[in-house]
């Protein structure tokens, strides 16, 4: 019993979340919440309820804004972007030598709400398995019961690959009344998610997340996509190829040809789109809001313009900097829409006449302008959805598998560099491919630093004298390609010190 309350310190005890049935998918209210004893498992009109929950979780805390700047700010292209708030989280990066503190308190947070997500959705399909109970296979319930399960994998497996290529080794928590937390290794942890996805892919439905009869669930292609990045970790390039290929061939999905706008409000849930965590203010200047605290406002530089004749300005805490390294090697390549669409430079004016009036270089994926925003309410990003997969990268991906194969990865490449307005490549090489997957992945879940990693490139890339470091002490080396376990949870659970199985 000891071991379970500090279990509740470690991971923290996520409450399952159920809705009235009269919500529609998007409009949870997280705080109306029914004891779980008290849910009526025969009434199946009610099955989605613990899948709402899940996803809700994902949300929030699921996008906290301290995680996302440890996530983005490891490579050698931005950097957290503060050197006088939250200045810990510049050591993570190559400003501080790749120091990473396990005394950080961002740290422990991005490693308790991983946790907290994948616990909501052990919950959730402990509640679905009990609907599971009332229903007759073959029939309509009994299809929608399996593909639910297949949502709520999808949702955990995003939680595994963030605590994969930021921790490495960590703890697979098959259900909630487990009392072993050794960790596993991070190739272990790889095997066992790609197998829960592989066996729930088939049981999903193959439709893109718009088409979905929740708009925006994740669906068998989502699986599969997720399924590929767990497979590009492990080397499986063959497995990587055939996931991605049946998403290319069977999916239905496409590039959304405006670059500019993918990020903002008119590209929600377009047919690029493979995994999105959904955000509303139901165009209400107040009152109910499906949100994600600070996550774009914490990455928001001061911006201003006019709007009905006067002087407006929207603003954010100025973290998430690219290196204007990053800048000028994209200007070398030719890029111009891509270019313009991440990095919102100093002086730089916007299509939408804003001028950027703080220093430096900010994510522009982030950025939403002010004549998308609902009247009345100018939080920076406030009702724009956050891109966690999109079909760019499973192009990407592909050509990159394909090449590994000893095959052309022209044709996936091509496809995503002629959105960009760049050339196609012949007889592309990979490191072609991880060039592309640079500049159009830039600031999105610390795939760039994923990538220096697997490929064996980070000593070389992260050591790099150029980059300017604030501590004369620290580099980057092997040893710390992966985050040291919080030292909150250490002390709460000291099993996690053991050697990895």
């Amino acid at each position: 019993m000891k071991t379970k309350h500090r279990l509740s310190v470690l991971l923290t005890l996520a409450a399952l979340v159920f809705v009235p049935v009269s919500c529609s998918f998007l409009e949870i209210d997280t705080e109306n919440k029914i004891a779980v004893s008290e849910i009526d498992y025969t009434n199946t009109s009610e099955m989605y309820q613990p899948v709402i929950g899940a996803y809700s979780k994902l949300r929030w805390p699921g996008m906290h804004w301290i995680n996302n700047i440890l996530w983005t700010g490891r490579d050698d292209d931005m950097t957290s972007g503060r050197d006088n708030d939250q200045q810990d989280a510049l050591r993570f990066g190559y400003r501080g030598g790749y120091q990473c503190p396990n005394s950080f308190w961002g740290l422990n947070n991005a490693w308790i709400t991983a946790y907290d997500v994948i616990r909501t959705s052990n919950s959730a399909l402990e509640a679905l398995d009990k609907y599971a109970e009332h229903i007759t296979p073959g029939t309509s319930d009994y299809e929608n019961y399996r593909s639910y399960r297949g949502e709520v994998v999808t949702i955990a497996a995003w939680s595994y690959y963030m605590l994969v290529t930021s921790f490495g080794d960590c703890v697979i928590l098959k259900d909630n009344n487990q009392t072993r937390f050794i960790r596993s290794t991070r190739e272990h942890v790889c095997e066992y998610v790609l197998e829960q996805l592989e066996a729930v892919i088939p049981q999903m439905k193959r439709m893109r997340p718009n088409e979905m009869v929740h708009p925006g669930a994740f669906s068998a292609y989502t699986a599969e996509a997720m399924a590929a990045r767990f497979a590009l970790l492990l080397g499986d390039y063959a497995k990587v190829e055939t996931l991605t290929q049946d998403i290319i061939d069977h999916g239905g999905f496409e590039l959304y040809g405006d670059y500019y706008n993918l990020f903002k409000i008119p590209g929600k849930l377009c047919n690029e789109s493979l995994m999105e965590v959904q955000v509303t203010d139901f165009g209400l200047a107040t009152g109910d809001y499906i949100g994600i605290d600070q996550w774009y406002v914490s990455q928001g530089a001061t911006l201003t313009g006019k709007a009905d004749g006067a002087d407006v300005s929207i603003s954010g805490w100025n973290f998430c900097q690219f290196n204007t390294r990053f800048v000028e090697w994209c200007k070398a390549r030719g890029e111009t829409v891509r270019l313009e669409t991440s990095c919102l430079q100093s002086g730089d004016v916007t299509r939408e006449g804003f001028t950027v009036t703080s220093s430096g270089v900010f994510n522009g994926k982030a950025y939403l302008p002010y004549d998308q925003m609902t009247g009345g309410n100018t939080e920076w990003g406030r009702n724009n959805n956050v891109r966690l997969l999109r079909y760019a990268e499973v192009l990407l991906m592909n050509a990159e598998a394909k090449v590994r194969n000893g095959k052309s990865g022209d044709e996936p490449l091509a496809e995503v560099r002629t959105r960009a307005g760049l050339a196609a490549v012949t007889g592309a090489t990979l490191d072609d491919i991880l060039d592309e997957r640079r500049v159009e992945l830039c600031a999105e879940w610390g795939l760039r630093y994923t990538d220096l990693v697997r490929t064996g490139k980070a000593e070389t890339v992260l050591n790099d004298p150029a980059l300017v470091r604030d501590q004369a002490n620290g580099e980057w080396t092997p040893a710390k390609a992966y985050w040291p376990v919080p030292g909150l949870q250490l002390v709460n659970l000291p099993e996690l010190a053991e050697q990895p199985e």
